[in-house]
């Protein structure tokens, strides 16, 4: 039997997150979250044991922060400021008041990270269950002006991730082998923090969407080849991107020399580094890669749209590849 009921963890929420009339007037506890005009942006995201985390290589606490990052990445994604969320927590009975408690201060920690002072909890559940999962529905603060959909490519935009490329594959794959090198752990850490505790571009996404230089933007969840298969599906137009471009770091090089494999497949078809995928007209180009110096964030150029084919061609150079999708999926 567990030593704590779903009260005292309904308390310890309360106590961490306090009120916050200024976004929920009626705080928490009701059946249903009352909140003030203008968070008009919605999405939610969940985190499930032994799909998304395994805690034995895992802390719940990292578990949560990631679930939070996620939820916040897609609110980015379009441009909005997140503001307000609910949170669902399914807790196994043998879990530890301590680790729950970890968990939902990382929560909080997240949203500090990321400097966002309006977005609080405003409501949630808590349920015992058999597996461990967090689910958190996200509210976005719909700007004055128009959200960025990945649905607006244009022939000709300029294809570019802005931010890490491949690091939280990396990261994932030093947990899933247990290993740490102990003569690297400087060296290494950046990738197990980007995996464990990843951070969303949200001021980013913000200064693109807000200034107007994008015709198309998402976030990267699931990989690039999957996540650029989708931009450019969805905005009828075809792409053609140079792999060649995508340079792993000198660490990164290391690293897959000693797990002996290719770092190219953590770029291309590792996911959730929360980076921006974006499609921008030629004359703005420049002006994105301001807003990435003045965020300290990398801007990597992949390619172009082009009407005239369907899907991606990829290219290493000037020879055309053909690669395969390694990218996880769900129910496959």
């Amino acid at each position: 039997m567990s030593m704590w009921t779903e009260n005292q963890v309904i308390e310890e929420i309360s106590r961490i997150f306090t009120p916050r009339p200024d976004i929920a007037p009626l705080g928490i506890g009701d059946d249903c979250a009352v909140f003030r005009d203008g968070l008009n942006l919605i999405t939610t995201d969940a985190a499930v044991e032994g799909v998304h985390f395994d805690l034995s290589w895992m802390s719940l606490a990292d578990a949560a922060y990631r679930c939070t990052t996620a939820n916040l990445s897609d609110v980015a994604s379009m441009g909005a400021e997140p503001s307000g969320f609910t949170l669902a927590l399914c807790l196994r009975p043998d879990l530890g008041f301590e680790s729950i408690r970890d968990a939902i201060l990382a929560i909080k920690q997240c949203i500090a990270d990321h400097n966002l002072d309006d977005c609080w909890l405003i409501g949630g559940e808590v349920v015992r269950s058999s597996v461990v999962s967090f689910s958190i529905t996200m509210l976005g603060k719909k700007p004055n002006y128009p959200v960025l959909r990945r649905c607006g490519a244009s022939d000709g935009d300029v294809i570019a991730v802005l931010g890490n490329i491949g690091h939280s594959a990396a990261g994932l794959e030093l947990c899933r082998r247990n290993l740490m090198f102990a003569d690297a752990i400087s060296t290494y850490k950046p990738y197990l923090d980007a995996f464990k505790r990843p951070k969303a571009l949200c001021h980013v996404g913000i200064a693109i969407a807000k200034e107007r230089l994008a015709h198309a933007m998402m976030d990267v969840s699931d990989g690039i080849m999957t996540d650029l298969g989708r931009m450019l599906e969805s905005s009828h137009c075809g792409g053609i991107v140079d792999v060649g471009v995508l340079k792993p770091t000198e660490s990164m090089s290391a690293l897959a020399r000693e797990l002996l494999v290719q770092p190219r497949g953590w770029m291309l078809c590792g996911g959730e580094d929360f980076s921006l995928l974006v499609a921008i007209p030629k004359s703005n180009v420049d002006a994105v890669k301001s807003i990435c110096q003045q965020h300290k964030v990398d801007y990597t150029q992949l390619g172009h749209c082009d009407k005239n084919i369907n899907g991606i061609r990829w290219m290493d150079g000037r020879d055309e590849v053909h690669l395969k999708n390694t990218s996880f999926v769900h129910f496959a």
